[in-house]
């Protein structure tokens, strides 16, 4: 059954609530607690039905286990806010952002 656009906004809303508070706590996060972060970011958006968020989030959990920097950490983070503004998204739509967060960080 697809979601009400009250249920949409309110998602949207926490999801939102909860990228801006990593992007301004992000120095004053130890890496586990950035980690469980952006994945409690995932698995809301996963089980919501914000597969580009989810997406998303799934790949800055990767780059964190490579050690990135803050720079690519706040590419991450903005592209996610991007794509909870766009949700639900098209195929295409989503190829997009994510071409957008590789060209940004050099993948």
């Amino acid at each position: 059954m697809p979601m009400s656009e009250a249920r949409a906004a309110d998602v949207r809303n926490q999801l939102h609530q909860r990228i801006a508070a990593i992007a301004g706590l992000r120095s004053n996060l130890d890496h586990r607690q950035l980690v469980e972060g952006i994945d409690d970011i995932r698995s809301m958006a996963q089980s919501s039905g914000f597969g580009t968020v989810a997406c998303i989030a799934g790949r800055l959990e990767s780059a964190l286990a490579r050690e990135t920097g803050s720079a690519t950490l706040l590419c991450y983070l903005d592209a996610m806010d991007d794509a909870v503004k766009l949700e639900p998204v098209r195929a295409e739509t989503q190829v997009a952002l994510l071409a957008s967060i590789a060209l940004r960080v050099g993948h």
